[in-house]
């Protein structure tokens, strides 16, 4: 199932930023399971920003990925942190 956030401007840009929200199951979870998704999140996009920081190119993308760990920061900081036993 596909969703897709509609806004005026940069519509291409919204589409997918809700299309991985939804495929990372952000949009459709409870509320407590929110600190421990963050975690598994954080987990990938910082293996992601390992093998982009590899590469001689791709900046905007190691960009997107670094500006994504720090939206992560901040949900982290409004939720509490993830339980650090898994």
């Amino acid at each position: 199932m596909e969703r897709f956030l509609h806004v005026s401007g940069g519509e291409g840009k919204s589409q997918g930023i809700w299309k991985a929200l939804s495929d990372a199951g952000l949009v459709e979870i409870e509320p407590t399971q929110f600190p421990n998704r963050i975690k598994e999140v954080r987990h990938v996009a910082m293996g992601l920003l390992g093998e982009l920081l590899e590469l001689q190119n791709c900046i905007a993308e190691r960009e997107s990925v670094a500006h994504s760990l720090g939206t992560l920061k901040v949900l982290e900081n409004k939720l509490g942190k993830p339980d650090q036993s898994g």
